[in-house]
Order: C-alpha cells, then structure tokens, then sequence
C-alpha cells in the first residue's frame, strides 16, 4: 500500500516554493489528475487573483478559496497545489487532512525573494519596493510556517533541483517511508 492510496496528495507551502510545477510532475508519476486551486479560484471567478483582490478584497478570495478547496476535498485520488494561505483557514485544514496527505515545499527567504521578485502578480506583494517585498516575505513566512509545519512530509524546494527532479525525489522518499 502506498501512502497515498484513496487519497488526495495536497501541496502546501508559501508562495514561490513550486507547489504547482512540482505538483504538476507529481501527478504524472502517479498517473492522477493535476488540479491548482488557485487556477480554480480563478476559473470560477472570470478574473486573476490580483483582480479579486484589487475589486473584492481578501476576504472575496478566501470565501472563494474556501469553497474551492471543499470542492477539491470531496474528490479522492488528486493531486492538488493549494495557494500559500489556504492552510491557515482551519476548515481548510480539516477538509484537507481528512482527504488526504499534504507536502509541505519549503524554501530560504532568499530563494523566495529572488523568484517572487521576479513576478509582479502576487497580489499580497503587489507595488512593493525591494525593501518592503523582503520585509513583507519575511514577515508572512514567519506568520505562515506553524501552519505549513504541520504537514504529514516537508521537502526543501532549491534552484538545484528541478520540479521533475523534486517530484522524482518526493515519490521515492515517500516509497521508502520517509
């Protein structure tokens, strides 16, 4: 039996750590479906996240995300990359580890300011000088990591690996029983 059998296999973790990349190269060495709950949020709304944010505020994309991930949670056997604050919602958390087993990616504030610089659609780090990204990234991953420390396995996203690299890494450490 492999530990991820009936079950759903959630990527978590901040934004930039590669869940979807990652998750997406996952699902193909399991042969399941691939499912990016933000890309659903999105979908679902007609508009990006930034333009949620921008017109409805935070609180319109996390009711949304919270209805996504229930959704999500009522299918097994999927491969999902859920967006960097769905695990803070504690009715997110249930609805996940009780479909399934979460993949904690991590990644250095460094790592992660050198890719979230690099894209200017993170609405919660949208018009940031260098100064403030660093201070907000900080910040955020200190408020967010309790939350991503609880899930079931924790791999370090790096520059070195690649995504396929990882997943390939991620499947056989959960093999041998990490």
């Amino acid at each position: 039996m492999y530990p991820w059998d009936g079950k759903n296999v959630y990527f978590i973790g901040f934004m930039a750590t590669g869940k979807s990349r990652v998750g997406q190269e996952f699902a193909r060495l399991l042969g399941r479906s691939f499912v990016d709950s933000d890309a659903l949020v999105e979908e679902r709304a007609g508009m990006s996240i930034s333009d949620i944010f921008a017109r409805n505020g935070e609180s319109a994309f996390r009711r949304l995300e919270r209805e996504t991930v229930k959704e999500i949670a009522e299918k097994k056997n999927q491969v999902v990359a859920l967006g960097g604050g769905a695990v803070i919602d504690e009715k997110n958390w249930r609805k996940i580890i009780d479909s399934g087993l979460t993949i904690c990616l991590t990644a250095s504030a460094d790592l992660l300011y050198d890719r979230i610089s690099r894209k200017s659609h993170r609405p919660l780090m949208a018009g940031s000088s260098p100064a403030e990204l660093w201070t907000k990234i900080k910040s955020l991953l200190a408020q967010r990591e309790p939350y991503y420390a609880r899930a079931d396995y924790c791999f370090a996203s790096s520059s070195a690996l690649s995504p396929k690299k990882l997943a390939v890494k991620i499947y056989e450490q959960l093999l041998d029983g990490v």
